[in-house]
């Protein structure tokens, strides 16, 4: 399908608990919650845009006005007019030489430069807006305060580049063993120090590791971080709890919450080794059937975080896909608990998805095309 246009698909309503017109007098924000769903295609005009990975190497802007698509086949990046739903621009970067950014690039992040930070197994880069090579990041055990040798390679996995360009952020740790550590570091000198994020362990308790003579793959909750303004979130699927790392004050303060409609953490007891996939998947199973809590999203007009959670349904029969309960809190813009409820009518959480104009867009594809479902919350 070469031939698109903006297509604006009849609203579907959904509903979410009581359809009383009056909202009730209730400290749960989400009680009476409906929603709308359009969906929106971009217009690519000649050019292919690869979805081969959907937009797991893609970021947002800050302004919610662009999205930008690395492509790892040819080492450009697509960047989409998200109000005029149009490609605007490819550009090409070099793998190799003195500005190439490196082999097997793992995820991209948009600075507000007009730059990108390329991350890699191998190497992290960051680059300006013309392509040229600026920076190199490689933390040390030298400069880094509590960070052991043997966690160096470690050290720059799944970095984040604070908003102020002033920062780096990192979760050094073993990954087989499941736990880890906060790193803060300074952007010119990538120098810093470790600080303990104790109520993250949790994930060790949770990892399964399928180990055979040819063979060895490994489970883990999600842990990662994400910043808003001057505010750093360490959070995981295992737990609702998440750390706050406040940039400007250089404190570390753990959040806790109280779900009345879900778990607060995950509980299974799982085996941490097994010697077949079929107890592989079977433990695996133990976790994704219990609630996961998804990334924050920030809704600029509504000033409110939301995250969604899910729990895994049992596959009903071969080649069939497979099914979730879903769930959206609502947070306050000081991260407290204000509203949660199950979207009875979603069976899978939305894929990447973020607030754009105050409602809720996430990715589709569409016959090979890029397109997005935009989902406007009524309260």
């Amino acid at each position: 399908m070469r031939k698109l246009a903006v297509l604006l698909l009849l609203p579907l309503i959904f509903g979410c608990g009581s359809q009383s017109s009056e909202k009730a007098e209730s400290s749960n924000i989400l009680e009476n919650l409906t929603f709308t769903v359009d969906t929106v295609m971009v217009d690519s005009g000649k050019d292919i845009l690869n979805l081969a990975w959907g937009l797991r190497l893609a970021d947002v802007s800050s302004d919610r006005r662009s999205l930008f698509l690395f492509n790892e086949k040819d080492y450009s990046i697509a960047k989409i007019d998200l109000d005029k739903l149009k490609l605007e621009v490819i550009s090409k970067f070099d793998k190799e030489g003195p500005n190439g950014i490196g082999q097997f690039i793992t995820g991209i992040q948009a600075l507000n430069n007009g730059g990108f930070f390329f991350k890699g197994f191998r190497a992290n880069s960051i680059v300006n807006a013309k392509g040229e090579l600026e920076n190199k990041i490689n933390l040390t055990s030298e400069n880094i305060q509590g960070l052991s040798k043997e966690l160096e390679v470690h050290a720059s996995s799944d970095l984040l580049v604070g908003s102020d360009a002033k920062h780096f952020f990192s979760l050094p740790g073993d990954f087989m063993d499941g736990e880890r550590d906060f790193l803060v570091a300074t952007y010119l000198d990538q120098k810093g120090k470790i600080l303990d994020i104790p109520a993250m362990d949790i994930i060790g308790r949770f990892k399964i590791i399928w180990k055979d003579p040819e063979i060895q793959s490994a489970f883990l909750e999600q842990l990662s971080l994400q910043q808003f303004g001057g505010i750093v979130v360490i959070r995981s699927s295992a737990t609702s709890e998440i750390y706050l790392y406040d940039v400007v004050s250089d404190s570390l303060n753990l959040v806790s919450y109280k779900h009345k409609l879900v778990p607060n953490r995950k509980d299974a007891q799982v085996r941490n080794e097994v010697s077949t996939q079929n107890e592989f998947q079977n433990e695996i199973g133990k976790l994704t059937t219990q609630v996961g809590f998804e990334k924050f999203l920030w809704d600029e007009q509504s000033q409110q975080f939301f995250r969604f959670g899910r729990s895994f349904l049992p596959i009903e029969g071969l080649n069939k896909k497979q099914k979730s309960d879903v769930y959206l809190f609502a947070y306050d813009k000081d991260f407290k608990l204000i509203g949660e409820t199950q979207l009875k009518d979603l069976t899978s959480v939305p894929a990447y998805p973020f607030f754009k104009d105050g409602k809720l867009w996430s990715y589709v594809n569409v016959e090979d095309e890029l397109g997005f479902a935009v989902m406007d919350f009524k309260f």
